[in-house]
């Protein structure tokens, strides 16, 4: 795999090794926090229920998961695997599930979750981030994750994960999105409004996905495609909803994205389905000159 500490992040020019870095220390410290907090009841994952973080998981979470049905028998990849909630019930589900994380700490929380839920067996835990997650080519039927390609170095671990798929494979994630002009995206945040309002982030070098982030999946998946939700949502980023407020508003959300369709550029959030990796050989012929 290409050496990372040459790579700056895509988004604010960050070495990947040092971003990797700032990540871990984070959810080590909220790892700690689960394991001290957290009672086994707490922890154990029920198979009749799919294991949404929150209500704003629930619409476009279940949609991501339906990209992969049927679950049972496959190899599925989870990428920033976590704590362990989603691979868990996957391999409740019947499939045989890898979870890599940079976290060695939150690493610990999964495990922890896969044994009080009867599942370790089927749950293969690795510390290590994408860029770098090097078993054989064509290890997985697919690959899934949560809130996490806007901390990849976009161009390695996209090509990395069209290696890591069968031909057939596919892989889901779940995105924030800000499809707005570059100038709009820095006013978001500059520090006059990150202090006002500030960004819903675990780590400072977390940033949502624009459309350049699609074409560079486009150069490593021949079919990208993607699903928008929530737009009047994106209120809750900046004030909290009550449950009613949300409930409301992500029902405009629906009628909107269904109906009109120049409001998924507006999109808060997108199910992106990558279909169809490209092999190393493809890629090169693409780019070698005509």
């Amino acid at each position: 795999m290409p050496e990372l500490m040459h790579h700056a992040h895509d988004s604010g020019g960050l070495a990947v090794a040092d971003r990797h870095a700032h990540e871990s220390e984070a959810y080590d410290a909220m790892a700690a926090s689960m394991l001290a907090e957290l009672s086994d009841d707490e922890l154990r994952v029920r198979a009749d229920r799919i294991p949404f973080y929150n209500r704003e998981h629930v619409d476009y979470l279940s949609c991501a998961i339906d990209q992969l049905r049927p679950l049972a028998g496959k190899q599925i990849l989870e990428v920033g695997v976590g704590g362990g909630s989603l691979a868990v019930w996957l391999a409740l589900q019947g499939a045989d599930v890898t979870g890599i994380d940079v976290s060695g700490g939150i690493l610990e929380v999964a495990a922890k979750r896969a044994q009080l839920s009867g599942v370790a067996p089927r749950l293969h835990l690795a510390h290590c981030p994408i860029e770098e997650f090097d078993p054989p080519a064509g290890s997985f039927d697919a690959v899934i994750g949560n809130n996490v390609v806007h901390h990849f170095e976009r161009e390695l671990a996209l090509a990395n994960l069209a290696r890591l798929l069968r031909p057939e494979g596919r892989a889901v994630f779940c995105e924030p999105v800000l499809f707005l002009p570059e100038i709009a995206r820095r006013a978001r945040y500059s520090s006059l409004v990150s202090r006002r309002f500030p960004p819903h982030t675990h780590t400072p070098d977390e940033r949502s996905l624009n459309q350049g982030d699609l074409r560079v999946m486009e150069r490593h998946f021949a079919s990208v495609s993607w699903q928008p939700f929530g737009v009047l949502c994106r209120l809750q980023n900046f004030v909290e909803l009550s449950d009613p407020t949300w409930n409301r508003l992500e029902a405009i959300d629906r009628f909107a994205l269904h109906h009109v369709p120049r409001a998924r550029w507006l999109a808060r959030m997108i199910v992106l389905t990558l279909d169809d990796p490209l092999s190393i050989n493809s890629r090169t012929e693409e780019k070698a000159p005509q």
